[in-house]
């Protein structure tokens, strides 16, 4: 899983460098591709299962459980060991 998050954590740096005004918050990531931005850590019944979250201090979480209709029931942390 290191090499997945690792892969994360570079989308979400690469994507922050683009986007200077969003340098704190959470990256969403889907699919390898960075598909929005939030301030915090939010509901994660608003993003659907499988989806990636990247703070700023490199953090990543997955959506798990639920559907894509209803939304993922929880953020989980992956290898929270930085």
């Amino acid at each position: 899983m290191s090499q997945l998050t690792e892969a994360l954590r570079t989308t979400a740096t690469q994507w922050r460098a683009a986007n200077q005004d969003h340098h704190r918050g959470v990256v969403l990531i889907w699919e390898n591709a960075v598909y929005g931005w939030k301030n915090c850590l939010r509901d994660a019944s608003h993003e659907r299962p499988g989806a990636y979250a990247v703070d700023e201090a490199g953090h990543v979480f997955i959506s798990e459980g639920g559907d894509d209709y209803n939304g993922a029931k929880c953020w989980v942390a992956i290898n929270p060991t930085i």
